[in-house]
C-alpha cells in the first residue's frame, strides 16, 4: 500500500508535468493554427471557400477557443451560403471575445442579408460599443441599411451621416451619398434626394444606380427633360441589363406623362 503522502507527491508531480507539457505545446499549436489561418485567408481572397474551410477547420483543431478562427469560419460559411452555420460561428467568436467588433459587424451583415433588421441593428450596436473599433463606419453603414429596410428612414440618414464623419472612411463616400439619397427619396423629399444623388455622381460619374434614381427624382418633380436625359444615359451605358431595362420603362413613363393633357 502506497503511503498517502507519496500518493499526493505523485499527483503533484504528474500535474506539474502536464502543465509544463501544455506550456511547451501552446506556442507550437498557435504557430500551426496561424499557418493554417494565413492559408485560409489567402483562399478567401480568391473565393475558394471549400479550400479555406479546410484550413480554418485544421486551425480550429489546434486552437479551438481562438475567436479569430471562428470569425473566419463564419466568413467562409457565409460565402458558401450556409447562413445558419455562419451565424453560429460569429456568435461563438463574440462569446469568446465580447468586444470583437469585426465579428459583431459581420454578424449584422448576415442578418441584414436575411432581412432580420432588428437583429442586424443590435449586432451593429454591439460592434460600435467598442471604442477602439478601427472601422466604425462599416457598422454604421450596415446599421443605416437595416434601418432603411425597417422603414426608419430618419434613423438610416442619421447612421449614414455619422458614418461619413468617422475617420478613416472605409465606405466609399459616393455609396453613402447614394444611400442617403435613397432614404430621402423614400421620405418623399425629392429635391433633397436629388442633391444626394448628384453628389454621388460628382464623385463617381459611372455610378449608374445613382443616375437612375436621380432620373426618378426629376420624374417626381415633373422635370421631364432632365429625367429623360438621366434614363437615356443609363440605357446607353448598360442596355442589356435589368437596370437598363428599368430605365427604358421609366423613359416611356416620361414620354407618357409629358404628353398627358
Amino acid at each position: 500500500m502506497i503511503p498517502s503522502n507519496l500518493r499526493k507527491l505523485a499527483v503533484i508531480v504528474v500535474s506539474l508535468v502536464a502543465v509544463a507539457a501544455c506550456a511547451m505545446s501552446s506556442p507550437w499549436k498557435q504557430e500551426q493554427a496561424d499557418a493554417h489561418v494565413n492559408i485560409g485567408v489567402a483562399y478567401l481572397g480568391t473565393d475558394r471557400f471549400n479550400d479555406a474551410l479546410k484550413e480554418f477547420l485544421l486551425a480550429q483543431d489546434f486552437t479551438p477557443r481562438d475567436p479569430r478562427v471562428h470569425f473566419y469560419l463564419g466568413i467562409t460559411f457565409n460565402g458558401k451560403g450556409q447562413k445558419d452555420q455562419a451565424i453560429k460561428e460569429f456568435n461563438e467568436a463574440v462569446s469568446l471575445r465580447p468586444d470583437y467588433s469585426e465579428a459583431h459587424n459581420f454578424l449584422g451583415a448576415v442578418y441584414l442579408g436575411m432581412g432580420e433588421w432588428d437583429k442586424a441593428i443590435d449586432a451593429c450596436k454591439k460592434a460600435l460599443a467598442n471604442v477602439t473599433y478601427e472601422t466604425p463606419d462599416k457598422a454604421l453603414f450596415n446599421m443605416g441599411r437595416a434601418y432603411y429596410g425597417r422603414g426608419d428612414y430618419g434613423m438610416a440618414l442619421d447612421a449614414y451621416a455619422e458614418a461619413k464623419n468617422r475617420k478613416p472612411n472605409t465606405i466609399p463616400l459616393p455609396l453613402l451619398d447614394h444611400h442617403m439619397g435613397m432614404s430621402t427619396y423614400a421620405q418623399g423629399n425629392f429635391p433633397q434626394a436629388s442633391q444626394h444623388f448628384r453628389k454621388a455622381l460628382e464623385q463617381a460619374p459611372s455610378f449608374l444606380e445613382s443616375r437612375y434614381w436621380l432620373g426618378h427624382c426629376y420624374l417626381k418633380m415633373r422635370d421631364w427633360d432632365r429625367a429623360g436625359e438621366e434614363f437615356k444615359a443609363v440605357i446607353k451605358e448598360t442596355p442589356g441589363s435589368e437596370l437598363g431595362a428599368n430605365a427604358g420603362k421609366s423613359l416611356d413613363a416620361v414620354d407618357t406623362l409629358r404628353n398627358k393633357p
